[in-house]
């Protein structure tokens, strides 16, 4: 028998195949099955996240002004706090989109009342202008403020390095914990997350993508290794 076949026999039927396609099959195979539990590894991960955010949202507001241990575990808790905008230090935060629309959201430093504390505020959404270089108009907010919105703790992420023009609003790519510590801000975020006068299109979610879309795809990848068996075996089965 040739050494670069793979000859199994059973009762009255037999496997014959070559080498080559064999091995392919026995490195292909178990990638998909890998892929597909790792697809729904994310979508529970997903789904435990929005669990946490749903019940959590729902909760009383935390007053910021008078509570000085806000730590990971009130992440997702409404928040209610009083100061004032930086309005001439906002951040545009690039490429987010909505209804397919490029636009920002308008990130704007607000300092509390009595205290030196800034604390960063995702205002929402707002649609990017035609021309690029023109930058969106983000109001103007003299008054003290009582605003309402959701602490979140932004995720450790990648970006390239920006340039630090010294223009203001700053576009930038993204927001994570150094982040904040090099622009001196609380660890910690407010999401505006209703339409409120001084914010735009709420735009912000607990998760980018959701647990169905992972569950999906975990589908899609366990269908394709059982399209790879199929595909392999049933031209090497014969009949003895």
């Amino acid at each position: 028998m040739n050494k670069n076949i793979v000859f199994i026999k059973f009762k009255d039927y037999c496997f014959e195949a070559t080498l080559i396609p064999t091995l392919i099959v026995l490195f292909l195979f178990p990638l998909l099955i890998y892929l597909g539990c790792w697809q729904i590894h994310r979508g529970n991960f997903k789904a435990n996240i929005q669990k946490i955010f749903d019940q959590r949202s729902l909760s009383t507001p935390i007053n910021v002004n008078l509570d000085k241990q806000i730590d990971s575990s009130k992440k997702f808790f409404p928040a209610i706090m009083r100061g004032h905008f930086d309005n001439q230090h906002s951040f545009l935060l690039e490429n987010r989109i909505y209804l397919h629309r490029i636009g920002y959201e308008v990130l704007t430093p607000f300092i509390l009342k009595g205290s030196h504390e800034v604390i960063l505020v995702n205002r929402g959404w707002i649609p990017q202008n035609l021309n690029r270089k023109k930058l969106p108009d983000l109001g103007f907010f003299e008054n003290e403020l009582s605003i309402k919105g959701l602490i979140v703790f932004p995720n450790k992420s990648f970006s390239f390095k920006q340039n630090d023009v010294p223009a203001w609003p700053k576009r930038i790519q993204t927001t994570d914990p150094d982040f904040l510590k090099k622009n001196h801000f609380q660890p910690f975020m407010l999401i505006i997350s209703t339409k409120q006068n001084y914010s735009f299109t709420p735009l912000w979610q607990p998760v980018s993508l959701q647990a169905n879309r992972h569950y999906a795809y975990a589908f899609q990848w366990f269908c394709l290794s059982l399209t790879l068996l199929i595909a392999f075996f049933s031209p090497h089965i014969r009949r003895l």
